[in-house]
């Protein structure tokens, strides 16, 4: 009876931090979870999607290192084509909790993209808990997770984020429950998910400053971090506007214009459109020093994930919401879906046609020439980050040089510039993080993400 209370105990313990219906927690599920992924192949080779901080990942891999080849953890080793296993796997063990046996059972129906991971593997999950003595390791660590359950409404801005999405949306029909689930070793793949009826739960990483303990670090990227969980719970808010709008969303904003192979379909691309632009509303109204740069860096990545054209719907989304005197975001889906229909076919990513990205490529630097595959806009400078290469290494050398004085030809498909550096061999990319000044098309459109040439002298 006592370890049955002790138990019980923990739970509340690390389930206490709520305000105004939001509760913070890391469950013992939910950490089992990340734990086995973090042990498989790929969340130990993984760069992304397992979060590899020192000292508690290094205390993760100690401690299981007698249970390293689990067959388990063959069983669960996903890979980044298999995301939809690997999140579901790790979004679905939420729903269960231990018994008074010390075995998982389940608390909810709950499925999150479709495969069953959890359920097939039950048998070998339990066997590893026990052969792993799992629980202790997770009451060792007890006093960890209640500081990053303390440190994470502060640090994410967890208050003002709240407060902007009841002060521009309707409030939603607010469950039960709203539980934001962390963990330590959470790197990427972030979602919002409704558990049940009641329960509402959202699944955000969390920034390595905080597992460290660090909560003085810069504000700038304390508001770049806050991404994480403001679009998910943003999704709270924007989904259900969207639903009241699905006809009118379906016919005025066509996802094979607006999606390049993103994987999110139906009505689910607008909203991620959405949700990204109410974040840049967001910050420019809280944090407006920031708030041009991080909104830039963002478009860049989701831009890079298929939505390639954020940077001119969270520009129009911006403009209507400027003149919406009631400030409720409902109140401009009808003519942003308006407009979307009337520009989306002008909606195309230019690309660099007339460079290797493979080789190295002879270049006189006083006249480096790149071809579009469309007109770009000429009216604007814009930056190139530059790396030194050595015999095509990376050397660790870099520079950012502002191209104002190019010359522009064949209808803004060409331009020609001069490279002022001393580097002999450099690999130079545009529209990509720390560059204020992308390359766009003379229709607003960002040149893709990452775009590079690799040139030497």
């Amino acid at each position: 009876m006592q370890k049955l209370l002790f138990w019980a105990f923990l739970i509340i313990s690390l389930k206490s931090h709520s305000q105004e219906n939001i509760k913070i927690e890391t469950s013992e599920s939910y950490e089992l979870g990340n734990i086995i992924l973090a042990l498989s192949k790929y969340g130990r080779t993984d760069r992304w999607d397992v979060q590899k901080v020192s000292p508690y990942y290094d205390e993760v891999i100690n401690y299981f290192e007698p249970v390293k080849n689990h067959p388990l953890l063959d069983s669960v080793n996903y890979s980044r084509q298999k995301w939809k296993y690997f999140l579901g796997f790790r979004t679905d063990i939420y729903a269960f909790s231990f018994d008074g046996n010390g075995k998982l059972k389940r608390d909810y129906l709950f499925n999150s993209f479709g495969p069953v991971e959890v359920d097939k593997n039950l048998d070998l999950i339990n066997d590893f808990v026990q052969k792993s003595n799992y629980r202790q390791f997770f009451t060792d660590h007890v006093k960890f997770y209640n500081s990053l359950i303390k440190n994470y409404k502060e640090y994410y801005f967890l208050d003002r984020t709240k407060l902007f999405l009841d002060k521009i949306a309707k409030k939603p029909n607010v469950p039960e429950k709203y539980i934001v689930a962390i963990s330590p070793l959470v790197g990427g793949q972030n979602c919002h998910r409704n558990i049940d009826s009641l329960t509402t739960v959202d699944f955000p990483n969390i920034s390595k400053d905080l597992i460290m303990g660090n909560m003085e670090n810069k504000l700038s990227r304390r508001v770049v971090e806050n991404h994480s969980i403001f679009t998910e719970m943003d999704h709270g808010y924007i989904n259900p506007i969207s639903d009241k709008y699905a006809d009118l969303i379906v016919k005025n904003f066509d996802n094979k214009k607006w999606n390049k192979q993103s994987g999110y379909p139906g009505i689910a691309t607008f909203n991620e459109y959405m949700t990204w632009a109410v974040y840049d509303l967001f910050i420019k109204e809280n944090f407006p020093t920031y708030a041009d740069s991080i909104s830039l860096q963002w478009q860049y990545q989701n831009s890079s994930r298929g939505f390639l054209a954020q940077n001119l719907f969270s520009k129009k989304v911006s403009e209507l919401q400027s003149k919406n005197k009631k400030k409720n975001i409902a109140n401009i889906y009808k003519p942003l879906l308006k407009w979307s229909k009337e520009i989306e076919n002008k909606i195309t990513q230019p690309l660099i046609l007339n460079m290797d990205m493979e080789n190295f490529v002879k270049c006189d630097f006083s006249k480096v020439i790149l071809e579009f595959s469309e007109t770009m806009d000429t009216s604007k400078p814009f930056k190139i980050v530059v790396f030194e290469f050595k015999q095509e290494k990376q050397t660790g050398r870099d520079s950012v040089f502002e191209i104002s004085n190019g010359k522009w030809s064949n209808d803004g498909k060409r331009v020609t510039f001069n490279l002022e550096t001393d580097f002999n061999e450099l690999s130079g990319v545009f529209n990509w993080w720390g560059n204020d000044k992308p390359l766009l098309s003379k229709n607003g459109i960002m040149l893709k993400p990452q775009s590079y040439i690799l040139i030497k002298r």
